[in-house]
């Protein structure tokens, strides 16, 4: 990295040498001696033209070209010296440095990154910064503006090869609606199902955690279906006396926010909560009933004529009334209390676009007991039977009314993460596989994935090679980038390699030898591949 930045220091006094003289001509100016005179005593300087598309002018840059993560390409418009047409370039992407110049169009005040700049009229700024905060023409070694300059302009182009490299994985859960991330500890399952996340919503980390598309949930051997769909919970009312309220889990909520959106779930509850305090209405005849909430869920609505009757009006028969004009059962209380609803709560009846992705990630999704999380969700979230087509009625349906069902939405796509060598792997039954597509994570995926610098990439390398040697270890045992990734997510720096294996990959390594009979000769050959100084550890 530190040769990344002193040669991102020189690019950037080259350009800047280069633009002032293209402008003023003056030999007198910063640059011209080291960076221009050169070229024009040979007879091969280049005024301008597209390092892009390998012109002679890159030839004036070829020694400060070449990054850990791609190739930096200097393109001058003859026409636009002092505007945006003049740029260095992430060779192949939208990600420039541009030059911002003082009034007087005769010096350079400011370099800036922007990105998405084709067309360049809809460049996007990134950072400002002045070229002597920069620290440009001291003659001394990068300072800390610089060193920041370059890795904002480094995770732009990362950013854009990770973009590339999740298509791949967006395209296999658009097709299969269902995926299981698989592979070794500390692969970056998690992190990739996020980023897949992201692309498929188009939204950036921080919008990911707020979006109403994005679900988030952790298995663990607790877990149940009435986390999951729908259960009783306790409640109390308002004499203290406790009681039980029928409540969606966090799936159902998540497939219901994908049909309907969230606001009529919002509303919903607010009717329910208001409905503790029963109310009057009428019927479409005009006759006097009471209506209030069963405190689970639904309305119940008791006519006045002194006989002994309760009529059960659920959430989802309302919700088809309004969405679908669907009179499913007593026609006569529901169209009443449903526009009571509308009108009372301003409820303006809109599904969710279709065509609007909602992803829900299952992290440790092996440490549940699957079929018995999702229940009857088996047949729906099978890819062939989603939407209407694989609607099911749940465990609780009886406390809803008998035609209550539920679906799982074709908007809706699960991506589940899970360790290879975890023993709860066999959790999963073979039916409850067929209904996912399961793709592996390898450790040398997680180090690109990851931008695990060269000599970091080797030691992981060498360490998994020699954890292979060890009978009955398999690629389930390797270990993955994340392990070298500092607090920040960015790849350690070579020193910090010994701590890493001290903390980190020694008290692991343990835990797979544990009960070995030469285990600590194994460790030892581990530790010596990791570190180099054997050939992997033989």
């Amino acid at each position: 990295m530190n040769n990344d930045y002193k040669n991102f220091k020189q690019l950037l006094e080259y350009f800047v040498a280069h633009l002032e003289y293209c402008v003023t001509n003056n030999k007198h100016n910063r640059g011209y001696d080291k960076y221009i005179k050169p070229f024009e005593e040979s007879g091969s300087f280049k005024w301008s033209g597209f390092g892009r598309k390998e012109e002679k002018i890159q030839n004036q840059v070829k020694n400060w070209e070449n990054y850990q993560n791609g190739r930096i390409t200097i393109n001058i418009l003859a026409s636009s010296y002092t505007n945006r047409g003049s740029y260095l370039n992430w060779i192949h992407t939208s990600i420039n440095v541009i030059a911002v110049w003082q009034k007087d169009a005769n010096s350079i005040e400011y370099l800036r990154i922007v990105k998405n700049s084709y067309p360049i009229t809809n460049a996007e700024e990134v950072l400002t910064v002045s070229v002597q905060k920069l620290g440009l023409f001291d003659d001394q070694e990068p300072n800390d503006k610089l060193k920041h300059f370059f890795d904002k302009f480094n995770e732009l182009i990362m950013e854009e090869k990770g973009k590339g490299k999740v298509f791949q994985y967006v395209q296999k859960l658009k097709s299969s609606k269902n995926i299981i991330l698989t592979g070794a500890p500390g692969t970056g399952k998690t992190f990739l199902a996020k980023e897949i996340a992201k692309q498929m919503i188009g939204v950036d980390d921080e919008a990911l955690a707020k979006s109403l598309q994005f679900g988030f949930v952790q298995f663990h051997p607790s877990y149940d279906y009435t986390d999951f769909v729908e259960g009783l919970r306790p409640t109390n009312d308002d004499n203290g006396n406790v009681g039980f309220e029928l409540k969606d889990g966090i799936f159902k909520k998540f497939c219901n926010n994908a049909v309907y959106g969230k606001t009529f779930e919002e509303l919903y509850s607010k009717f329910m909560e208001d409905l503790l305090t029963p109310i009057p209405r009428k019927t479409k005849q005009n006759r006097d009933f009471i209506l209030k909430s069963n405190g689970k869920n639904s309305c119940i609505a008791i006519p006045e004529t002194g006989a002994n009757t309760t009529i059960y009006i659920t959430k989802e028969m309302i919700k088809e009334y309004l969405y679908d004009q669907i009179e499913r059962r007593y026609p006569s209380y529901l169209v009443p209390i449903a526009k009571y609803f509308q009108e009372e709560y301003n409820f303006t009846p809109e599904k969710t676009e279709n065509n609007k992705n909602y992803i829900f990630v299952i992290d440790e999704i092996n440490r549940g007991e699957i079929s018995k999380i999702f229940g009857e969700l088996f047949f729906s979230i099978d890819p062939t039977y989603r939407g209407v087509k694989g609607a099911v009625k749940t465990q609780y349906t009886n406390m809803q009314g008998d035609d209550v069902f539920f679906y799982v939405p074709e908007n809706v796509y699960i991506i589940g993460c899970m360790n290879d060598i975890d023993r709860s792997v066999e959790s999963f039954d073979f039916a409850m596989r067929r209904r996912f597509t399961w793709i592996e994570v390898t450790a040398e995926e997680s180090a690109i994935n990851m931008g695990l610098t060269e000599p970091i990439t080797k030691a992981m390398t060498g360490l998994n090679e020699a954890i292979e040697k060890i009978a009955g270890f398999s690629s389930a045992y390797h270990i993955g980038g994340a392990y070298f990734l500092n607090t920040d997510g960015n790849c350690i720096q070579d020193e910090e390699l010994e701590n890493v294996w001290d903390y980190r990959i020694e008290p692991l390594l343990k835990e797979y030898l544990r009960g070995m009979p030469n285990g600590k000769d194994e460790l030892e050959k581990l530790k010596n591949a990791f570190f180099g100084n054997e050939d992997n550890g033989q």
